[in-house]
């Protein structure tokens, strides 16, 4: 289900784009009729224009959902959790179960710590919070309901209550859900998204003004020279 409503939102957009280009063309047709000037190329490029930036960047989605695994790009059309730790670790969680998180590194197909929904972190320590929601709570895990994870060394510490686990860390407690946390970016991570951003919005942008200058001046050789 979750698939076919993002199918659906991309076909919407493709509709939505279908119509800009409508207009757009329509623009394009009503300067050229002020100016005398019949072009038919000038009036298709412009219809297609819109959907064809909505397609291309679509495309940017899906590819950047598809390697999000492998490179760490946004996983922007599954919106799937996938946020750097400290020491290599990672927080992991499906977009439809995001307060069933998952603590691992990417070589570790176990993870350590399961069935996080909300966390921060403190240096090499992560805090964070258990949910019960997909799994009941047995007796002996009446008392696991926060923990302390330390990255150094992969091994967590449980606590029953919240005041419990902030008089350990011996910090404030900003626990953050798993659908919200975003980990500080390092410079690399901030160089990929500066690329990602160049990549999807540039050609759009330069092909656009390359366009418009194209048609003005299309429109001044009309002016200066119109067909017989």
């Amino acid at each position: 289900m979750e698939i076919l409503g993002r199918l659906f939102m991309m076909i919407l957009l493709m509709g939505l784009a279908s119509g800009a280009g409508l207009f757009c063309a329509l623009i394009v047709f009503s300067v050229l009729r002020n100016f005398k000037i019949s072009s038919r190329r000038a009036t298709i490029v412009a219809a297609l224009f819109p959907p064809a930036v909505t397609a291309y960047l679509l495309c940017f989605v899906i590819a950047s959902s598809i390697l999000s695994s492998f490179l760490g790009t946004p996983d922007l059309l599954f919106g799937d959790i996938n946020e750097p730790l400290p020491n290599g670790f990672k927080l992991f969680a499906l977009d439809k179960m995001p307060e069933a998180g998952l603590i691992k590194r990417d070589n570790d197909p176990l993870g350590q710590v399961g069935w996080v929904s909300d966390l921060q972190t403190s240096g090499p320590f992560v805090l964070g919070k258990y949910d019960y929601k997909y799994f009941p709570k047995t007796e002996d895990e009446s008392n696991r309901n926060f923990f302390l994870f330390d990255t150094r060394n992969g091994k967590a510490q449980d606590f029953a209550t919240e005041s419990d686990l902030s008089k350990v860390a011996n910090v404030p407690l900003h626990l953050t859900p798993t659908q919200f946390f975003r980990a500080p970016k390092s410079l690399t991570s901030r160089v990929r998204d500066l690329v990602m951003f160049v990549i999807a919005f540039l050609p759009p942008i330069a092909i656009g003004l390359w366009l418009l200058w194209h048609f003005r001046k299309f429109i001044r050789a009309q002016k200066i020279d119109p067909e017989p």
